[in-house]
């Protein structure tokens, strides 16, 4: 694969990285509760898990994945559980947190704690790995080995998501700089929990395998 091909299958991975969803909310969230530098703990685990999927992918998983509809859905509405769980949690603390930055109230988290609900949140979309399956072949050049091709594209997808959710976290790192009030803040923890539950409901309800 030359390198055209490798630019095009980079843009195409952190343009859909991109799109606002449970990984980028997770990383903001943590940007803004715990500043920029800590919710790199986050994105390492958000990158963690999307290497984990894009392995899954090209080791034939997610052919399974798209072949046992029992399977699929088993993960489908594991995930989307754990999405629910995540946006109720987020949704609770808002009324704890008085303002983005008054460490007072806003204790670090341990680190294994923010790499945990990076990769969680990240790993509870099963859809990856189908989309993995789908993409990875559309970008394998029969003149070079499959294994460096997909390798490559493993670690394209994993910095993919690390740089993606590193931005989110900064843009919530910027509004806790702002030092907003404790209304504005109690709202944008509760927006972010709803978009987690709505994101659950969403996942567990799509039609689509």
């Amino acid at each position: 694969m030359d390198l055209t091909y490798w630019a095009l299958f980079a843009g195409t991975v952190i343009a859909v990285s991109m799109i606002p969803g449970p990984s980028t909310l997770i990383a903001f969230s943590h940007g803004a509760s715990h500043g920029w530098l800590r919710s790199t703990i986050t994105a390492s685990g958000n990158a963690a898990a999307s290497a984990c999927q894009a392995i899954a992918a090209s080791a034939g998983l997610g052919l399974v994945l798209t072949g046992s509809a029992t399977l699929f859905l088993t993960l489908k509405y594991a995930g989307a559980a754990y999405l629910v769980y995540v946006g109720i949690q987020l949704w609770r603390s808002a009324a704890r947190r008085v303002s983005l930055s008054d460490r007072t109230h806003n204790l670090p988290e341990p680190a294994r704690k923010l790499f945990a609900g990076g990769f969680t949140v990240a790993a509870s979309n099963p859809k990856a790995i189908a989309f993995f399956t789908a993409l990875f072949p559309q970008f394998l050049s029969p003149e070079g080995t499959g294994v460096g091709q997909l390798a490559g594209m493993v670690a394209v997808v994993c910095l993919s998501a690390f740089a993606v959710a590193t931005v989110y976290g900064g843009l919530g790192a910027w509004l806790r700089r702002l030092e907003l009030s404790r209304r504005a803040v109690t709202r944008i923890h509760k927006t972010t929990g709803g978009i987690f539950v709505a994101s659950g409901i969403g996942l567990a309800a799509s039609r689509s395998g």
